[in-house]
C-alpha cells in the first residue's frame, strides 16, 4: 500500500476515535474494586446486572468481592485509592453512615429506585407471630383503631411487650443492620426497653427483653422462619422483605416509625485525574439507566443520588439519628465545707447560671427529679478574693482545683470566667460506642485532643432510668489510648466484657454502660509555667548553695600561710 494511504487511514482512524470514541477498536479498560456489602440472593443477582450494565456502557473492569457489614465498613476505611486504585462500592444506609462516622471518604454515585414501592427510600416493621399476645380474633373497634393507624399498633405492641411474665425474644443478624438492629435500637431506647441477660428483681422502671444474635444468619429475611417456628418472639426488617412475607397469615408486621434511604452506591475518595473520570462516566451512565437495567429483586434501577431530594434528604435525617449526642452530666453546686467559706447565695447562683451559659451536656442537678449527681463543685473564697473551685467527678477518684478570679462584687464577670473554666479545663464524661465488637471507642465530638498513650479511667454502669440519671456503678479501671483522631479516641484495657472469640461483648440494647473519664493533658501555657517554677526553684536552690558554700561556711585556716 503506497505511503500516502496509509497517512490517510491513520489520519481517519484518528479522527473517528475522537468523534466516536465510544466505538474504538482498542480501549483501555480500568480495573476497578466491588465492594457488596451483606449481599442477600436477590441482590447478588442485582450487582452482577449493575456490573454487567456497567462493563457495556464504560471501559472498566470489575473485581468483585462480598464482605459483611464489619469488614466493609473497615475496608471503606482503609481503601487508598492512590495505592489500590478505585473502590466502587453498594453499602446499606447504615453502614455507610459508620464508615463515614469513623473517617471513610466517600462520594455518593447512585441509589436504587425499588420497584414495588416505586420509591428512593423504605420503610421498617416488627414482624411477630400472630399469637404474640394478641387475642385470636380482634373485635371489630380494635380493629377500626388499628387500622391505617401506626401509632396505635406500636402502642399495642409496646403494652404487650410490658405485660409478659418472662421477657421477649429479639433477634437481629448484625449490630449494622439499618432495619434489624440500628432502628430498632433508637425505638427501645426511646421507650425504654433494655436488653437484659438476667431476669431484673423488684419493680423495674422498664420493660425488659432478650436480644440475641442467632449463628449462621446473614440477612433479615432468614429471620423470618425463625419467628414463624416460635424459636423467637420478634424481630426487625426492612420492607423489601416484608413484601415477600406479608401474605403470611402467621405473621404479623407492625412499623417502625423511620424511613431510611435505599442501599448506596459510593466511591472511596481521594479521586486522581484517571479515576474521577471514571468516576464521572459511571455516575453519566447511571443517569441513563433505563427501567429494564436492572430489574432484579427490589431493584429496579439505580439513579443519581444528588438529583433525589428525597435520598438526600432521608440520609441526612439517618445521619442526625446515628449521631452520638452526650448524655447529660448532672452537676451539684455548694459552698466548701470549711468553716467561714465566704461563699453566699449570690455566688452560688453565678455558678450555675455558668453551667446554663455554658452549654455543653452538663444541667443542674433537681434533688427533686434526679436521682443522682456525677460531678460536685464546692466554692470558697482565696485570700486574694478569687474562688476556689473544686471539681469532683464522683466515685472516680478524679478532682479538679481551679483559682477563679473576677471582678469584686460583679457576679456576671464570674459566671463568664466559670463558664470559660467549663469550656477549657473541665474534665468531661463521654460513653464507650457499644455497635464496635472489635474495638472500644469513644466517638469524639470533644476539641480537646487526647493522645496517644495517655491513660484514662473507665467505670461500668448499669442504668435504672435514664432520665432520671439513677444508675449502679462499679470499681473504675485503667485503659490506655491507643489511637487519636478527629473521629474517635481507641482504648486498650482489660475491663471491658469480652466473649471466648476475642470480640468484646457490649450490647447497645441493654442497660449496662461504660463511661470513660477524658482528662484534659496540661496545655502548653500550663506547662510552661510549671517548667519555669521548676527552673526557679533551682536556681534559688543553687543561690543557696552558694551562699552556703561562700559566705556563711567558715573557710578552713591554710596551714602554710600560718607557718610563714
Amino acid at each position: 500500500m503506497a505511503r500516502p494511504q496509509l497517512i490517510y487511514l491513520w489520519a481517519l482512524a484518528l479522527v473517528w476515535s475522537v468523534v466516536f470514541p465510544g466505538t474504538a477498536v482498542s480501549q483501555e479498560r480500568t480495573p476497578i474494586q466491588f465492594l457488596s456489602v451483606a449481599p442477600d440472593a436477590d441482590t447478588k443477582l442485582a450487582d452482577q446486572k449493575l456490573l454487567d450494565y456497567l462493563r457495556h456502557k464504560v471501559p472498566v473492569t470489575f473485581e468483585k468481592q462480598e464482605m459483611g457489614y464489619e469488614s466493609s465498613i473497615q475496608t471503606l476505611l482503609d481503601w487508598d485509592p492512590a495505592k489500590q486504585g478505585p473502590l466502587l462500592a453498594r453499602v446499606t444506609p447504615y453502614a455507610f453512615v459508620v464508615a463515614e462516622m469513623l473517617g471513610a471518604n466517600m462520594e455518593i454515585v447512585g441509589t436504587y429506585l425499588n420497584k414495588n414501592s416505586n420509591s428512593v427510600t423504605g420503610d421498617s416493621y416488627f414482624v411477630v407471630h400472630k399469637d404474640f399476645g394478641y387475642e385470636k380474633t380482634e373485635t371489630l373497634k380494635d380493629f377500626a383503631r388499628h387500622l391505617g393507624n401506626q401509632e396505635a399498633q406500636t402502642k399495642d405492641f409496646i403494652e404487650i411487650l410490658k405485660q409478659r411474665e418472662t421477657p421477649a425474644r429479639f433477634v437481629y443478624h448484625s449490630k449494622f443492620s439499618t432495619s434489624s438492629h440500628f432502628l430498632p435500637s433508637l425505638y427501645f431506647k426511646k421507650r425504654g426497653i433494655f436488653s437484659l441477660f438476667t431476669q431484673p428483681k423488684g419493680k423495674q422502671k422498664f420493660i425488659a427483653i432478650h436480644s440475641l444474635k442467632p449463628d449462621g444468619i446473614a440477612s433479615s429475611s432468614e429471620l423470618i422462619p425463625i419467628i414463624k417456628g416460635r424459636q423467637a418472639d420478634f424481630a426487625a426488617v426492612r420492607g423489601s422483605v416484608k413484601s415477600k412475607f406479608e401474605t403470611d397469615t402467621d405473621l404479623k408486621f407492625i412499623k417502625l416509625p423511620y424511613s431510611t434511604p435505599n442501599d448506596l452506591l459510593v466511591m472511596v475518595k481521594p479521586f486522581n485525574k484517571l479515576i474521577k473520570q471514571t468516576k464521572d462516566q459511571i455516575l453519566e451512565t447511571i443517569r441513563k439507566m433505563e427501567a429494564t437495567d436492572i430489574d432484579e429483586g427490589d431493584i429496579l434501577k439505580w439513579e443519581d443520588f444528588n438529583a433525589s431530594p428525597k435520598a438526600r434528604k432521608s440520609l441526612a435525617n439517618l445521619r442526625y439519628l446515628a449521631k452520638t449526642t452526650p448524655h447529660p452530666v448532672v452537676i451539684n453546686i455548694r459552698k466548701s465545707q470549711k468553716e467561714n467559706s465566704g461563699i453566699d447565695e449570690k455566688h452560688l447562683e453565678a455558678a450555675r447560671q455558668a453551667v446554663r451559659f455554658s452549654g455543653t451536656e452538663m444541667v443542674l442537678f433537681d434533688e427533686d427529679y434526679h436521682s443522682a449527681f456525677d460531678i460536685l463543685w464546692t466554692l470558697e473564697t482565696r485570700h486574694d478574693h478569687s474562688i476556689l473551685l473544686t471539681s469532683t467527678i464522683m466515685d472516680s477518684g478524679l478532682t479538679q482545683e481551679f483559682s477563679v478570679s473576677y471582678r469584686i462584687g460583679d457576679m456576671e464577670s464570674l459566671a463568664s470566667r466559670i463558664s470559660w473554666v467549663i469550656d477549657y479545663k473541665i474534665h468531661r464524661i463521654r460513653y464507650v460506642w457499644l455497635f464496635d465488637d472489635k474495638t472500644a471507642r469513644v466517638l469524639r465530638d470533644v476539641d480537646f485532643q487526647i493522645p496517644v498513650g495517655q491513660q484514662l479511667k473507665v467505670q461500668k454502669i448499669t442504668w435504672s432510668d435514664f432520665n432520671t440519671n439513677e444508675y449502679t456503678v462499679d470499681t473504675p479501671f485503667n485503659v490506655e489510648v491507643t489511637q487519636s483522631d478527629f473521629h474517635s479516641f481507641q482504648l486498650k484495657g482489660k475491663g471491658f466484657p469480652q466473649k471466648e472469640d476475642g470480640k468484646f461483648g457490649f450490647e447497645p440494647l441493654g442497660n449496662v454502660a461504660y463511661r470513660v473519664f477524658l482528662e484534659r493533658a496540661p496545655n502548653a501555657g500550663e506547662t510552661y509555667k510549671i517548667t519555669t517554677k521548676i527552673l526557679i526553684g533551682l536556681f534559688g536552690l543553687a543561690a543557696l548553695f552558694t551562699l552556703v558554700e561562700v559566705i556563711i561556711k567558715p573557710k578552713t585556716p591554710d596551714p602554710l600561710k600560718e607557718k610563714s
